[in-house]
C-alpha cells in the first residue's frame, strides 16, 4: 500500500451497517448515490419516474427525494468524511488519532457489539492521557464515566460521531465486543505494511496500558491471556520497533530491558543509578 492512499475503504464501512432491504448495505448506498444523481440530472422528474428509470422502489426513492431520509451507511459515511478519517493516509495526523485509538481498543478498551461506540480506560486520575489527545485530534466530543468510582476505572466515551468513530476502528483491525470472548484475534492489518512511525506509535500506546514494570530488573512485560499465536505476533512487532530482543512466553511477552531503553520505557521502581539487569 503506497503512503499516499487513504486506508479506510467506503465499502468496508459501509458494510458494518445493517442494510435493511438490501443484503449488502453497500447497494444501498450505490442505490441512493444514484437515485439523487438520476433527480438532479432531471429535476422534473418525479419519485415514479425515478423509481421506474432505476427500477428501485417508488417507496424508497420517494423517502430519499421527497423525505430526505438517508441509509444508515449514507449518513455514517458523511460523518467519517467530515471528520476527514475517508482520506486519512498513513502519514495523516487524523490517522495517527486513530492508529492510537486502535491499539488502545485491543491494550484498554472496548467497541460495543451492538451500538460500535468505543471506550477507553484512563491510567490517569486527572485525565492526562494520550487517549484524550487522540481523540481530540479525530474531531469528536467526548465525556467521562465512572468518575469518583473506587470500584471501577474511570472511562472515556465518545458522544458525537462515536458510533461511526467506532464503526472506523473496526474497519482498521480493532476488536469488536468482548476481547475474551473472540477467536480470531490479531493485530490490525494495516500495520504489516505501515511505515516504521505508525508501527511505533501503536507499540507505544499499547504499552501505555498494559506495560509491566518489574521491581527488580529493567525487563518490563505484558501479560496476555491470548492465543500464543497472538503473543508471538506482538512480540514480534515490538521487538521490530526495538530493534532489541523482545520475547514470547506463557501468558506474557516480555520486553528485554535493551528493548525497554530503546522504546523509551522508563523503570518505574527504582532510579537510573541503581544497579540494572
Amino acid at each position: 500500500m503506497e503512503l499516499d492512499e487513504p486506508l479506510i475503504d467506503e465499502r468496508d464501512l459501509a458494510r458494518t451497517y445493517d442494510g435493511g432491504a438490501y443484503s449488502d448495505p453497500w447497494a444501498a448506498v450505490l442505490d441512493y448515490q444514484a437515485v439523487l444523481r438520476y433527480a438532479s440530472q432531471h429535476p422534473n422528474k418525479g419519485s415514479h419516474a425515478i423509481a421506474t428509470a432505476l427500477e428501485i422502489p417508488r417507496g424508497r426513492v420517494r423517502g430519499w427525494t421527497d423525505d430526505n431520509r438517508k441509509p444508515d451507511a449514507v449518513r455514517g459515511l458523511e460523518t467519517a468524511r467530515e471528520h476527514g478519517w475517508l482520506d486519512a493516509t498513513y502519514l495523516d495526523p487524523k490517522f495517527t488519532a486513530l492508529n492510537t485509538l486502535v491499539a488502545n481498543v485491543f491494550s484498554g478498551g472496548s467497541i460495543a457489539t451492538e451500538t460500535f461506540v468505543p471506550s477507553f480506560a484512563l491510567n490517569h486520575h486527572d485525565h492526562r492521557s494520550h487517549v484524550i489527545d487522540a481523540l481530540e485530534a479525530t474531531g469528536v466530543e467526548y465525556d467521562f464515566f465512572h468518575e469518583g468510582d473506587d470500584s471501577r476505572a474511570t472511562e472515556v466515551r465518545p458522544t458525537s460521531g462515536g458510533t461511526v468513530l467506532g464503526r472506523t476502528l473496526a474497519v482498521l483491525g480493532a476488536p469488536v465486543g468482548p476481547k475474551a470472548q473472540l477467536e480470531d484475534f490479531s493485530l490490525p492489518w494495516y500495520l504489516d505494511e505501515a511505515p516504521p512511525e505508525v508501527r511505533e506509535m501503536f507499540v507505544l500506546a499499547y504499552l501505555a496500558n498494559r506495560a509491566i514494570h518489574q521491581r527488580t530488573k529493567d525487563t518490563v512485560q505484558i501479560q496476555e491471556e491470548r492465543s500464543k499465536s497472538y503473543r508471538d505476533e506482538l512480540a514480534a512487532l515490538i521487538e521490530d520497533v526495538a530493534e532489541e530482543p523482545v520475547t514470547s512466553g506463557d501468558r506474557m511477552v516480555t520486553i528485554s530491558a535493551a528493548a525497554a531503553r530503546s522504546l523509551g520505557l522508563q523503570p518505574r521502581y527504582r532510579t537510573p543509578a541503581e544497579p540494572t539487569d
